[in-house]
């Protein structure tokens, strides 16, 4: 079973500039309607369709006559379900001033449980694409229109940083780190340094042109 994944800049508290880490998040390959899933299941547990989807909507709506009777309710290994509350108005500890009609329904929660958090795990493996619903940055620029900012600023600077690259194309942090990596390999840049101290000086190919 292979999850794909992409990598998106995490936002800076408050806005702050700087360098910005990335987090990861599941690309979806689909979304199974009810009538998919209770397919799904029968293929691959080979039961009766009609049976399942029977089943199915028998404990949807006994597990919502169980929580609006104020019960908590586990699922086989999914977990526990329970219901939420919430105040109309403001209240204090004063009971004359809570009465019935100031509560209302919040939220149904569901805790998982560790069985099946193990489960997922264990079956989870992991593949990066490039998801199509996220947006975008439109680069104009080509490689080589890059490469030639890139030599005009070492003639100035002597070194360039990831960030400073980064900035210098308008490149996300992954693209310019592949490009960096790309350059390396072509022996147009130099890596001096180690973790956060690294800097790009020219490379050899770089200096013979």
């Amino acid at each position: 079973m292979i999850t794909l994944y992409d990598l998106y800049e995490t936002p800076s508290p408050k806005g702050e500039d700087g360098e910005k880490s990335l987090h990861a998040r599941v690309c979806p390959k689909r979304t199974y309607t009810n009538k998919e899933f209770v397919e799904h299941v029968a293929a691959f547990e080979h039961l009766p369709r009609n049976l399942i989807g029977a089943a199915l909507a028998a404990i949807v709506d006994d597990l919502c006559d169980l929580l609006a009777d104020g019960n908590i309710v586990e699922l086989g290994d999914l977990g526990f379900f329970s219901t939420s509350l919430k105040c109309l108005q403001d209240t204090d500890d004063d009971e004359d001033k809570i009465k019935a009609k100031s509560v209302a329904f919040k939220n149904v929660h569901l805790r998982i449980s560790s069985e099946f958090r193990k489960k997922i795990k264990r079956e989870m493996k992991f593949e990066r694409v490039h998801s199509l619903t996220r947006k975008q940055k439109i680069i104009s620029s080509t490689v080589e229109e890059r490469k030639e900012k890139l030599i005009s600023f070492l003639k100035i600077n002597i070194c360039i940083t990831r960030k400073e690259y980064k900035v210098l194309t308008g490149l996300t942090p992954y693209e310019a780190m592949n490009e960096l990596n790309a350059f390396l390999d072509q022996g147009i840049l130099r890596r001096r340094g180690a973790g956060r101290s690294v800097v790009y000086v020219t490379g050899e190919n770089l200096l013979a042109e």
